[in-house]
Order: C-alpha cells, then sequence, then structure tokens
C-alpha cells in the first residue's frame, strides 16, 4: 500500500524518515518556546504564530522616555503645559494619576 502512488520504495521511506524526525521536532519547538502567555493558550498556538508573535515583540521599540525631566519633556512635545502625556494615555506625568494639580483631568473636567 505504501507504494500505490508510483513513487520508489527508497523514496517513501526517506519521507516517512522525514515526517518522523519533523514529528519528534515539533514537539520538542512547543516545550522550548516560553512567552508571556500561559501554557494552554501556548500549546493551542501553532509554532508559526509563536515564533511571529516572539519576532513581532522583539522589532516593536520599547515605550521608554528619554529623560525624566519634566521640562525637557514639555520642550519635546511629549507633554502639555499641564503635565499630561499627548499621545497615549490621558495620564499626567508630574501627579503619577489622571488629574493635574488641581484635580482636572485630561479634558479639564473635574474628577
Amino acid at each position: 500500500m505504501a507504494n500505490s502512488h508510483g513513487l520508489k520504495s527508497s523514496v517513501v521511506k526517506k519521507q516517512a524518515a522525514a515526517r518522523k524526525l519533523a514529528k519528534g521536532k515539533k514537539k520538542t519547538d512547543h516545550s522550548a518556546y516560553i512567552g508571556n502567555e500561559n501554557p494552554q493558550v501556548r500549546k493551542n498556538q501553532s509554532y508559526k504564530d509563536r515564533n511571529h508573535y516572539l519576532e513581532n515583540k522583539k522589532k516593536f521599540p520599547k515605550k521608554r522616555l528619554k529623560t525624566k525631566n519634566i521640562e525637557s519633556l514639555k520642550e519635546q512635545g511629549i507633554l502639555d503645559e499641564r503635565g499630561f502625556f499627548i499621545k497615549g494615555k490621558k495620564k499626567n506625568f508630574e501627579t503619577k494619576s489622571m488629574v493635574d494639580t488641581k484635580g482636572m483631568d485630561f479634558y479639564g473636567m473635574p474628577r
């Protein structure tokens, strides 16, 4: 039955050996990669998806400020005059919360 597709037996044996090797390799790869998601999700994801996820994560730039000096951040245009971030979260850098020193949020409303 193995040779019903017209290939030589040596080719069929090589294909079977390759499948066997690939099968064993995939299991070790599953156990080797450790991402930040839980093991159950990792087992349900394909090897290709997990690899793409890891590559994208490595390529993505880190969200780190150049300096923690508030005045220089305002000059660079990262913070507005009240200390809120212009892009991203509506968080105040001076108070480390969602309101400024007067108790007003990003839109100027009391919280």
